[in-house]
């Protein structure tokens, strides 16, 4: 998407790999995999900066150019007025931002990983990734779109609070689909074939008081060498999951503590908060999303070709709207997603009592990951869910200290 990308880059570069082969001793990152790390993260930033003024401004000239409406009288043409049109209408509109993005989403998912030497995923696989999540996307969002203009159709002034009502049920539906239906398309899920391991987490949830469906581990390192931890499903479809690349580079201290983060957002009930402050932040930006659609379409509504919010032609101006209100409310979410971090980075240590484990992981997941521990403050308060590396390993010896336990080393900023 910007400009010719190198493939060829130093071998040194690799070096940071090298490292981690031995999952075992504090883990050192030197002044040159420091400067990797940064120029990595912040060529990041720039693209989602990008991507989203690039959005903006398409979007806008999408739709106060008439042409979103075009669209729509097309579809009406090919399948006939009702649902059939404006179910097509939505596809043409999907298909239209997804080939749009494609571009971008190619540099950033793929040729920058490529070049940092985080991923060795080939184009046709990547390619298939991306055209298996238009499908899904398209098998939600057709009869998602269908639903919400017969709400608005039938109460034209309520209608925002009714979608964000039933939006609670359908992420609730969501998350218990997502590890038997939705995951397998992306992954490959077996069980973790080190049954000491497997043992050691289902002893640590025992603890913890959570019941555990399975350990999982993910063929992560099929696309990446990045590696992560999660819980997936609810209630009886709950499981640990693990990417193959944790297993394969951290110490099983290291994947305990790992893992009991993650512990720390069950017994914290973090999906449910997370789920609530979520349908307020739905609500708010339903209320306002909204008013400033009912603004627009009387001001430019014969620009745009409609002037009745209830004309599917009105969803990419719907999108463009929420894309703004998305990124005021971005920092506000993000701040609340730090604090649930930390508490669960809190829960971990009071589970574990091994500051030093937590130190070396979050570091060896920086490395591995090529975080940047000490991001600027602005990108932290408003790209950021999760406290900076740096901040994580200070709490941990904050709290050996105060415990009495070992304290680890400190992390040196970047």
């Amino acid at each position: 998407m910007q400009g010719a990308v190198k493939y060829i880059r130093i071998a040194r570069a690799i070096l940071l790999m090298i490292k981690l082969t031995a999952p075992s001793g504090k883990v050192t990152i030197d002044r040159e995999e420091r400067d990797r790390a940064r120029r990595y993260n912040r060529q990041k930033e720039q693209l989602f900066l990008i991507g989203l003024l690039i959005s903006w401004v398409a979007g806008a000239l999408f739709v106060f150019s008439g042409l979103a409406a075009s669209v729509r009288r097309s579809a009406t043409k090919l399948a006939g007025r009702g649902i059939k049109g404006q179910s097509l209408a939505v596809v043409f509109y999907s298909l239209l931002s997804w080939v749009f993005s494609l571009p971008l989403s190619f540099y950033s998912g793929y040729i920058l990983e490529h070049r940092y030497h985080l991923s060795h995923e080939k184009i046709p696989s990547w390619l298939w990734d991306h055209v298996k999540g238009l499908g899904l996307g398209l098998g939600l969002e057709v009869p998602g779109a269908n639903l919400a203009y017969a709400v608005i159709r039938r109460w034209p002034r309520a209608w925002w609070v009714i979608l964000t009502g039933l939006s609670l049920p359908f992420t609730v539906l969501l998350a218990q689909l997502f590890p038997v239906l939705i995951a397998p398309l992306f992954n490959k899920y077996e069980p973790v074939r080190d049954e000491q391991l497997v043992e050691r987490l289902k002893a640590l949830a025992a603890k913890s008081g959570i019941h555990v469906a399975s350990v999982m581990q993910m063929d992560m390192s099929r696309r990446t060498k990045k590696a992560n931890a999660f819980f997936a499903g609810l209630g009886p479809t709950k499981r640990i999951v693990l990417a193959d690349t944790l297993i394969e580079n951290f110490t099983p201290e290291e994947i305990e503590v790992i893992v009991a983060h993650e512990m720390g957002h069950q017994v914290h009930r973090d999906i449910w908060r997370g789920i609530a402050i979520g349908t307020l932040f739905t609500f708010a930006g339903s209320y306002t999303l909204n008013r400033i659609a009912r603004f627009i379409l009387r001001r430019f509504g014969g620009k745009i070709g409609t002037t009745s919010l209830d004309n599917v032609a009105t969803l990419p101006l719907l999108g463009w709207i929420l894309s703004f209100v998305g990124i005021v409310l971005m920092p506000i979410q993000n701040a609340y997603s730090r604090y649930i971090e930390r508490e669960a980075d809190t829960y971990a240590l009071d589970l574990t009592k091994d500051p030093e484990s937590f130190a070396s992981a979050m570091e060896r997941l920086a490395a591995l990951n090529l975080s940047d521990p000490n991001p600027p403050a602005l990108v932290k308060y408003v790209l950021h869910s999760h406290p900076p590396i740096i901040d994580r390993v200070d709490h941990a010896r904050e709290y050996a200290r105060d415990h009495g336990l070992p304290v680890p080393e400190p992390m040196q900023p970047y």
